[in-house]
């Protein structure tokens, strides 16, 4: 046995996140993380993505405009939000993200704003065509630390609860030590 295999041998894991069979129609999850962008990360994931908007990494241009700062590229709120969730919301189901739809961001974004996610699970359908299997959708909303609406969104993730989770991909119970 490698090295590798024994330390994978020996791990721990944890379940993180909830089952298909948790989430119910209707509930509101607060999630706990929050994140402040900054000016840093503002300016590093317009250049990453290649969003060369000036409003996003020119400050006068961006006053002149009438904001009272650079403005956080749209693309980097929806992924911080869609981050946040994830602990939550996809994290367990074992299934893949399936996709989002009616992005609406409602107000602009400025660096040294705090951002926090809520979700509100929206429907879940087991499969009709495969066993052990379903869909749960969610309306994310991002705010920030004034409380104001920035973005939502809904997702849908697949949520595979019987069967096709290898022997690795099963939690296993913490050890008493």
């Amino acid at each position: 046995m490698s090295e590798f295999e024994d330390m994978l041998d020996s791990a721990v894991l944890r379940r993180r996140g909830q089952g298909y069979h948790a989430f119910t129609v209707g509930e509101v999850i607060h999630h706990h993380w929050g994140r402040t962008i900054t000016e840093a990360d503002a300016i590093q994931f317009c250049h990453l993505t290649l969003a060369y908007n000036p409003l996003y990494f020119n400050r006068e241009y961006a006053k002149a405009l009438g904001h009272p700062d650079i403005v956080v590229c749209p693309q980097l709120v929806f992924n911080v939000i869609l981050g946040l969730t994830v602990e939550v919301c996809s994290e367990g189901l074992g299934g893949p993200f399936l996709g989002v739809d009616d992005v609406t961001y409602l107000e602009p974004v400025y660096p040294g704003d705090t951002l926090t996610a809520v979700s509100t699970t929206e429907a879940k359908r087991e499969s009709a065509s495969t066993e052990g299997r379903g869909v749960v959708t969610w309306r994310n909303e991002g705010l920030n630390q004034h409380g104001r609406k920035v973005i939502e969104f809904r997702r849908s993730n697949l949520a595979i609860w019987k069967g096709q989770m290898g022997e690795r991909g099963q939690a296993k119970e913490p050890r008493d030590e």
